[in-house]
């Protein structure tokens, strides 16, 4: 009998060392909770639209700061006022308005994403803090359209 709970001692140790390491295990937890997570979900669930007035389109937006390319072929510059979209032309200017702070930044779509349902817009880490965003949030999106410059015309 004592040679059984050995070796049953033994495997559970030796199945701990390989998964890892022994996992804490709630009890008083019931079998379909899960942890709670702040990642997507939750916000969609729990995080609701401002009622701030808004120019343009208020979309959900995110922020990186990894990456070596861009879609479009730059070097990805973490600190650069640059963004992400799944459709709008690379080289679209977008001004982005963060509806909590007031703040804005004009951003150049250089990269595809994300790809995430309900998020449209993932902005570089310098542009996030340009208009103090933190993290996923709802912002005012809009594009801006530009006149092409003519070199050498005069504009009397």
């Amino acid at each position: 009998m004592r040679v059984g709970v050995c070796i049953v001692v033994l495997v559970s140790i030796l199945l701990g060392a390989r998964t890892g390491g022994a996992q804490s295990v709630d009890l008083g937890a019931k079998p379909t909770e899960r942890p709670l997570s702040r990642g997507f979900q939750w916000f969609f669930a729990n995080v609701k639209r401002p009622n701030a007035p808004c120019v343009g389109e208020l979309v959900v937006a995110t922020w990186y700061a990894s990456g070596k390319r861009t879609a479009n072929g730059q070097v990805f510059n973490p600190e650069g006022l640059t963004a992400a979209h799944r459709t709008l032309p690379f080289g679209s200017r977008v001004r982005v308005i963060n509806p909590q702070s007031g703040r804005a930044v004009t951003v150049v779509i250089n990269d595809r994403g994300p790809f995430v349902k309900g998020v449209t817009l993932d902005l570089a880490r310098g542009a996030a803090r340009a208009i103090g965003m933190h993290s996923t949030q709802w912002v005012c999106m809009s594009r801006v359209v530009h006149e092409p410059l003519t070199l050498g015309a005069r504009t009397d």
